[in-house]
């Protein structure tokens, strides 16, 4: 025996599915908002990660150069990364003893990129003792 509901039973579970479907379509909006914003800084962080390889590169670089003579190297590299590295001599520093570190040198690496339409720079420095480093 078959027993029918009445109209205002299947207007309900109508209005039920409805309602589901509502909830469900709002967090879905949200969920890909949140995925959205989670793949932009991802992105972002990749792009921090790359800088900062190319500048500790070129400051590894230049201070394993066999000598150092006080000037800038500029140079350009992918994604419109512009690496200026300044080498400068350091004066009036003494060691414990009080003998003058006549070949200590500052290397100071300075990337400029554009991130986001922003111009935006990261610099990392270091020092080398010459006479410590022979070939």
């Amino acid at each position: 025996m078959k027993t029918r509901l009445s109209s205002k039973k299947r207007g309900f579970m109508l209005m039920e599915v409805v309602l589901g479907l509502m909830v469900f379509s709002i967090l879905a909006v949200g969920y890909t908002g949140a995925l959205k914003a989670l793949r932009r800084n991802s992105m972002a962080v990749e792009e921090q990660i790359a800088i900062t390889k190319v500048v500790d590169s070129a400051l590894r670089e230049t201070l394993y150069y066999p000598t150092l003579e006080e000037g800038e190297i500029v140079a350009d590299y992918e994604r419109g990364i512009e690496v200026v590295t300044v080498i400068e001599p350091m004066e009036e520093l003494y060691n414990e003893e009080g003998i003058e570190l006549t070949q200590m040198f500052k290397v100071v690496v300075t990337a400029r990129y554009t991130l986001d339409g922003i111009e935006k720079e990261q610099s990392a420095v270091g020092w080398r003792y010459l006479p410590l480093y022979k070939p």
